[in-house]
């Protein structure tokens, strides 16, 4: 899981929770946190670095994580989940609890 602070002019968190995880490559800190898909050169990258069977290639996403000041980050996964959760809500902000709020779900359609 990645955890994002709100800034000062927001009362969100937000938890990224990540499934199946085949490979990352991460940096301590991110400011902002965005996640974006890898090109197609760079997914074929870290595709091949999980070494991820063909067959299965299909099943997981490649995520960046972009920086100003070193090379981006990624994560190879099954399945990505946004949740967010309020300063103000009981529970802990940092964790995924019964208070947090589905923003976004990301997973690699099931080939047919």
């Amino acid at each position: 899981m990645l955890h994002a602070h709100a800034d000062s002019s927001h009362n969100e968190h937000l938890n990224v929770i990540f499934e199946d995880v085949r490979a990352v490559k991460l940096c301590p800190s991110y400011d902002p946190l965005i996640l974006q898909p890898a090109e197609h050169d760079t997914r074929a990258n870290i595709l091949a670095f999980a070494r991820i069977p063909e067959r299965h290639l299909a099943r997981y996403l490649c995520l960046t994580l972009p920086t100003t000041d070193t090379e981006p980050g990624f994560i190879a996964c099954a399945q990505v989940t946004v949740l967010a959760n309020t300063v103000t809500d009981p529970g802990d902000a940092y964790t995924w609890n019964a208070y947090s709020r589905l923003l976004h779900q990301l997973r690699e359609p099931t080939p047919t």
